[in-house]
């Protein structure tokens, strides 16, 4: 009766041990998965700081026409300013929350105009109070104190 008992709990003891075994396997796979997520977003990160880059100081008219899609303010979270390493002028305010710039004044184009595009949002994880429309609207034509009057702008607005 001794070896029977000592049989099943042999096989009980290695049952649970390929349990924890499968458990560490699942475990480590899925660290190597968040890994893997984690790598192609800091590539994506690091693209997008490239393509503002040159955007910003080389392709001017193309950066003027996609703000004029952006709406919102800078809520002044700071994201844009940790993509892929923290700015060196990046300074918290002592509420930990909000955040201002050492070289306001004087920063770069890339960082005064961000985000330039849709896409640049995703590099933030959702942190900053900017949003873009699909497109600009035309009005052709107004009232204004029941006379109708030519526009001669081209006016923007949200829908």
């Amino acid at each position: 009766m001794k070896t029977a008992a000592k049989k099943r709990a042999r096989a009980t003891t290695a049952a649970s041990g390929s349990k924890r075994r499968a458990l560490e396997d699942r475990l480590a796979a899925a660290k190597r998965l968040r890994a893997v997520e984690d790598a192609k977003f800091r590539a994506r990160q690091a693209q997008g700081k490239f393509r503002r880059f040159v955007s910003a100081n080389f392709r001017k008219q193309e950066v003027i026409e996609a703000l004029a899609l952006r709406r919102g303010e800078c809520n002044r979270c700071g994201a844009c300013c940790e993509i892929l390493f923290k700015c060196p002028f990046l300074k918290k305010q002592d509420d930990g929350i909000t955040t201002t710039c050492g070289i306001y004044e004087d920063r770069p184009n890339q960082c005064r105009l961000f985000p330039i595009e849709k896409r640049d949002l995703e590099e933030v994880r959702g942190q900053c109070s900017f949003y873009f429309i699909e497109k600009p609207i035309r009005l052709e034509k107004a009232e204004v104190r029941g006379q109708r009057s030519e526009v001669s702008n081209t006016v923007f607005t949200d829908l």
